[in-house]
């Protein structure tokens, strides 16, 4: 499970997060400072911001969010490719087994060759 999360969920729902994280710290800065210049006298807001409020209602870019995460989620397996120790094709898997009350790690080893007479 921790897997699949990692290698798919959280590279596409991570762009997403990340921006709305960004657009409500931007927002709240906007606040700030509009407050902070009523406080200072400044009915209209900010002296030498022509803007109007409606001028930072954020649209949400979904389609680059979505290309963002299906890049990251590509490159994420691109990587775990090269990642992930090599073994080769005619290795063969021992699974993890006990022994004398020892537990013996499971692992690839080469294929044994018969021996020739």
């Amino acid at each position: 499970m921790a897997r699949i999360f990692i290698s798919y969920i959280l590279p596409l729902v991570l762009p997403s997060v990340l921006y709305f994280m960004w657009i409500q710290w931007v927002r709240k800065q906007i606040k700030a400072n509009r407050a902070k210049a009523k406080a200072e006298g400044h009915p209209d807001g900010i002296p030498g911001d022509h803007t109007r409020p409606e001028d930072f209602d954020i649209k949400m870019p979904w389609f680059r969010l979505i290309v963002a995460g299906v890049a990251l989620t590509v490159v994420g397996l691109v990587l775990s490719v090269f990642i992930v120790p090599q073994n080769s094709p005619d290795s063969v898997y021992h699974a993890p087994y006990e022994k004398d009350g020892v537990i013996i790690e499971g692992g690839f080893t080469p294929k044994s060759k018969p021996e020739s007479k």
